[in-house]
């Protein structure tokens, strides 16, 4: 037991940045040149950056987009949430 508790428990290293990204399926209800309107099963926060990847069969699309307004709605007794998202510069 002697020397226990001075030995080190642990170490602080050095901090790193990183990010998360969390993959979310949404339907979009509308698009054009300056607004895309989803719908989603999780809120999303006004001012967050998202990117957004829409695909068919033939087709890719992917934007960076930003998140202009957040709100509950109710489908078939379910609550979802309208995103509206503006593409933002570097998109492509």
């Amino acid at each position: 037991m002697s020397g226990r508790r001075s030995h080190p428990r642990f170490v602080v290293g050095v901090s790193a940045e990183a990010f998360l990204q969390v993959l979310r399926d949404v339907l979009v209800e509308r698009a054009d040149e300056h607004e895309i309107v989803a719908i989603s099963r999780e809120p999303a926060a006004i001012g967050e950056q998202l990117k957004l990847d829409l695909a068919d069969r033939q087709h890719r699309f992917v934007s960076s987009v930003c998140v202009l307004d957040s709100r509950p709605i109710a489908i078939d007794g379910a609550v979802f949430y309208r995103l509206r998202l503006k593409p933002t510069a570097g998109s492509r």
